[in-house]
């Protein structure tokens, strides 16, 4: 086994309790290594990867790379590596490597360009993608690349997404004359996101979906299909909801391991300053209903992608406390383990979600099996 380390060396303390052999070279006899029992050592740790290393996935090389944390290589048992987790590892974070940077479609709209500023802020690395693959930001940004895709085209899509460490789906209609209606963005290119990043092993896929969407009697839903249609095309709440399921059953009828979904669904965008953490409400079931500033939307959907397995195959609703009322007066209350809020942090909004398939089995009456009505075209007429 090959180990290369590349970087510059830092100290930090390890709590181990080991006492190995070590083996020596040319097949001398090895000698003993003691690293000393339940005691703070300050140990040499380089800020690199651990390349040939099969047991590791990419994923944990990256968070290695950038933090310098993780895993500290010390001994060798028949050639294969012993390491130690330092007390301040991390989990793996996506976007850290230029070589699999974070893949955001329609990055040209409010939400997907807040995503940006927010990965590149972090130094994370991204890739902004628009049909034209044209300039977003006002200024230049290392972490920050451009290219060129089209959410209605799926083979644009297999290599704006391939070895991309995660994905965030932010694209919606913009106008037949433009992008794309809601047939073909909000449904049928969330569809073509998923079977993209399924193909391409890519981890995560974050979709910025809509609340209310699977209550077509709500005023939300009715308020939103009635102003858009005149902007951007017919029926946009019943595509963005055709959308989700299509997302679902492409992951679902893959069946893949290391690959997964979560879906964002925001109330009613506004341009307003952040509310902050402290002040979103985040809840399962499609219950609640109020307005939400784009960028709390965009700092909850990267902190949903970068979050781990906690919000693997996921879907939640996101408003802000003021003005949070039901979507439909019918509605049960929520129980506490279905509502997030007052929390200190986006990340921490997100502790304890239930998937899609526990909300199903312990919440069945909230599932209102909506999928878009009868205008909904099966989505092999819309592919080109």
């Amino acid at each position: 086994m090959k180990l290369l380390i590349i970087g510059t060396a830092i100290h930090c303390a390890a709590r181990v309790s080991v006492v190995a052999f070590q083996p020596a070279p040319c097949g001398r006899m090895a000698s003993p290594v003691t690293i000393l029992r339940q005691s703070r050592v300050p140990m040499p740790v380089n800020k690199g990867e651990l390349m040939n290393n099969e047991d590791l996935d990419r994923r944990q090389f990256v968070v290695n790379s950038v933090a310098g944390l993780g895993f500290l290589p010390a001994i060798t048992f028949g050639g294969s590596l012993a390491y130690f987790p330092s007390p301040a590892a991390a989990e793996p974070t996506l976007g850290s490597s230029p070589e699999h940077p974070i893949v955001i479609l329609g990055a040209g709209g409010k939400v997907g360009k807040m995503c940006i500023e927010l990965l590149a802020n972090r130094g994370l690395y991204c890739r902004a993608m628009t049909r034209q693959g044209r300039t977003v930001l006002e200024q230049e940004s290392e972490y920050v690349t451009y290219g060129a895709a089209d959410v209605t085209k799926l083979d644009t899509l297999r290599e704006a997404v391939r070895g991309a460490d995660g994905v965030i789906f932010a694209a919606s209609a913009s106008g037949k004359k433009k992008g794309g209606d809601p047939a073909h963005v909000d449904y049928l290119g969330a569809y073509n996101a998923a079977v993209a990043c399924i193909e391409e092993n890519v981890p995560k896929l974050a979709v910025v979906s809509a609340g209310t969407v699977t209550r077509p009697d709500s005023v939300g839903y009715q308020a939103t299909n009635f102003f858009v249609k005149f902007v951007y095309g017919e029926n946009i709440m019943g595509y963005k909801i055709a959308g989700e399921e299509a997302v679902r059953d492409a992951y679902a009828a893959a069946n893949k391991p290391g690959v997964s979904y979560t879906i964002i669904r925001p109330g009613g965008l506004s341009d307003g300053v952040s509310v902050g953490p402290g002040k979103v409400h985040l809840s399962q079931g499609d219950v609640y209903s109020s307005e939400i500033p784009r960028i709390d939307v965009a700092q909850v959907t990267v902190a949903a992608l970068l979050k781990g397995p906690a919000t693997d195959f996921t879907t939640f609703e996101l408003n802000q406390q003021e003005g949070l009322q039901k979507a439909l007066s019918t509605l049960p209350d929520l129980d506490s383990q279905l509502i997030h809020t007052g929390k200190a942090s986006y990340d921490a909004l997100l502790d304890g979600l239930l998937t899609d398939a526990d909300m199903r089995q312990k919440y069945p009456d909230l599932m209102s099996g909506f999928k878009g009505g009868d205008k909904i075209e099966p989505l092999s007429s819309l592919q080109r």
